[in-house]
C-alpha cells in the first residue's frame, strides 16, 4: 500500500491537502479534508511534497501603490454558513480482489442530513417482502448517519427501505411526518455502480428531499411523533432499542445480548447495525452533556465493530483522542475516549 494511516495527501483535482484516516481496499483509502471525511481513490491524490517541488511558481509581481494603502484596513471576521441542500442517501461500495478483477463485496449505506433542522428517523429494511432490519435513532443537523450495510447478493432479494421522518422542533407550518420509500432497481444499479467504477468515484447519493413538506390542510402524512407509543407494535426480528436516558453513561458495552433480548438468529450485518446505532446514541448524548471520557466495550471477535467505531470517532469533531490499549479489566476488547470542547 502506498499511502499509510496517517499520512499527508493533497486532492489533485482542487490542490486541496489532507489526512490519510483510513484504508478502505488496495485502491481506496477514507481522507479527511478539514473538517470532512470522505473516501478517495489512489490515483486521485499523491503527496503533498511532491507536487509543492514539481509546482512551477511564478515571480511574485511588485505590489502597486495606491493613495490610502498606508491606512490600516479594519480586519472583518468571514463567518462561513451552510446552506440547506435536502436529505440524501450514499452508498459506498467495498470492493473485494478476485484474482485480476475486483467485485463488489458488499454496498455501505449513510444517511445524509444537509440540513438546519434535527429529525427523529424510523427506518427499516424489507427483504423478500420480510422486515429484516428496523432503526429508530435522531438525526442532527449538518451530520451523516450510518444506517447498515447490505450484502452485494441480497439485491435479489428485492430490498426496499423505508423512511419516516419526524421533526424534533415543532413547527405548525410543517408535516408532522414524511415517508419515503425506496426501491433499489439491481438493474439500474448494477449500470450506476459501473458507471461510477468508470469515473473513479467513490459513491453515489440520492436525495431523499430537497425541502421537508409544508403542513396540508385536511391531509395526514402520518402521526404526530408523540402518538408513536400508541401503534401497536411491529413484529420482526428486530425489537427497537428503547430511548436514550436523560444522563449519559460513562461506559456503554456493546455486546448484543446486552442491548437487545431476542438476537439469536440475526444476521452479522444486522447485529453490527444495532451497536452502531447505539454507541452513536451515547456518543451524542456525551457530547451535548460536555462529558469528559468515555469508555465503550465492544470485544474482540474480528474486530469489525472496534473498525467501525474508530471510524466513527475519527469523523467527529469533539473526539480529542482515543486509544484501544490493554486495560485490567476489559483487556483489548475497549476503547477509551477523551472529549474536546
Amino acid at each position: 500500500m502506498k499511502y499509510e494511516i496517517g499520512d499527508k495527501i493533497i486532492l489533485l483535482h482542487s490542490k486541496e491537502e489532507g489526512t490519510v484516516v483510513d484504508i478502505v481496499n488496495r485502491e481506496m483509502v477514507m481522507v479527511e479534508v478539514g473538517k470532512t471525511t470522505f473516501p478517495v481513490y489512489l490515483d486521485q491524490i499523491d503527496f503533498p511534497y511532491f507536487y509543492r517541488f514539481t509546482e512551477k511558481k511564478l515571480p511574485a509581481a511588485a505590489p502597486r501603490k495606491v493613495p490610502g494603502d498606508e491606512l490600516p484596513v479594519e480586519k472583518k471576521k468571514h463567518e462561513t454558513f451552510k446552506t440547506d441542500k435536502g436529505m440524501f442517501l450514499s452508498i459506498l461500495p467495498v470492493y473485494q480482489a478476485d484474482g485480476y478483477e475486483e467485485n463488489i463485496q458488499l454496498l455501505k449505506f449513510h444517511l445524509l442530513n444537509e440540513t438546519q433542522r434535527s429529525y427523529t428517523l424510523h427506518f427499516r429494511v424489507w427483504l423478500k417482502q420480510q422486515l429484516d432490519l428496523e432503526i429508530k435513532n435522531d438525526l442532527q443537523p449538518f451530520s451523516h448517519f450510518y444506517l447498515s450495510d447490505l450484502l452485494f447478493e441480497s439485491l435479489n432479494d428485492s430490498p426496499r427501505f423505508e423512511f419516516t421522518f419526524y421533526p424534533r422542533e415543532k413547527d405548525p407550518k410543517l408535516a408532522p411526518s414524511f415517508n419515503k420509500v425506496w426501491k433499489i432497481k439491481p438493474k439500474q444499479l448494477f449500470q450506476q455502480l459501473n458507471e461510477l467504477h468508470i469515473r473513479r468515484d467513490a459513491m453515489l447519493s440520492f436525495p431523499l428531499f430537497e425541502k421537508y413538506p409544508d403542513k396540508q390542510p385536511d391531509t395526514r402524512y402520518g402521526f404526530e411523533a408523540e402518538d408513536i407509543s400508541k401503534l401497536s407494535p411491529l413484529y420482526s426480528k428486530i425489537q427497537l432499542a428503547p430511548d436514550a436516558p436523560l444522563e449519559p453513561k460513562y461506559e456503554v458495552d456493546l455486546h448484543i445480548e446486552k442491548l437487545i433480548d431476542e438476537w439469536r438468529g440475526l444476521s452479522n450485518i444486522a447485529i453490527l447495525a444495532i451497536q452502531l446505532n447505539e454507541f452513536q446514541r451515547y456518543l451524542d448524548l456525551a457530547i451535548a452533556h460536555k462529558q469528559p471520557s468515555m469508555i465503550v466495550i465492544h470485544g474482540l471477535g474480528k474486530g469489525k465493530l472496534r473498525d467501525e467505531i474508530h471510524q466513527l470517532l475519527r469523523q467527529t469533531p469533539e473526539v480529542g483522542n482515543f486509544v484501544n490499549e490493554y486495560h485490567p479489566r476489559y483487556g483489548y476488547g475497549a476503547t477509551e475516549i477523551s472529549f474536546k470542547y
